[in-house]
């Protein structure tokens, strides 16, 4: 028995034990309320301002102020601009011009994909954008399904 039991391995005196590193935790609750109060004082700042800048600084915080009073110190940069409209207006790039230029943002609207245009043909036929639809759709629908030939008895 004695020869199948493990002998603990012995650890040279005087040398500390490396201490295991904690386990990463996600951001503290405080860091994250802090993170929520920017958030609705920024949104608030932006719904009270006819223009407004966007800023990102480099430690990650995010500003809004009115352009003329935004502290230009490359304490950060220009990523968005809330225009004289009233919509938000995205940096476009180098191209576009400086970040100073109000014409440099551009307002993005997602495109819009037009709907399918679905007409029910005079002989029945239901057609999706000019092109005859599925079998399957015709049969929903009460089109006409075209049926092959009946085999000769």
């Amino acid at each position: 028995m004695a020869l199948r039991s493990r002998v603990p391995e012995a650890e040279p005196s005087g040398v500390a034990k490396p201490s295991e590193a904690d386990p990463p935790e996600s951001q503290p609750f405080d860091q994250r309320m802090s993170k929520v109060e920017e958030i609705r004082r920024n949104r608030r700042l932006l719904d009270s301002y006819s223009e407004a800048v966007i800023v990102q600084h480099y430690d990650g915080r995010t500003g809004v102020y009115k352009p003329d009073e935004w502290p230009d110190d490359g304490d950060g940069y220009i990523v968005a601009r809330k225009l004289p409209s009233g919509r938000l207006g995205w940096y476009a790039g180098p191209d576009a011009g400086p970040r100073t230029d109000p014409d440099a943002f551009r307002h993005w609207d997602p495109p819009i994909p037009p709907r399918p245009i679905w007409k029910r043909e005079p002989d029945g036929t239901i057609t999706i954008n000019g092109k005859p639809a599925s079998p399957g759709v015709q049969f929903m629908f009460g089109g006409k399904i075209e049926q092959p030939p009946k085999p000769p008895q």
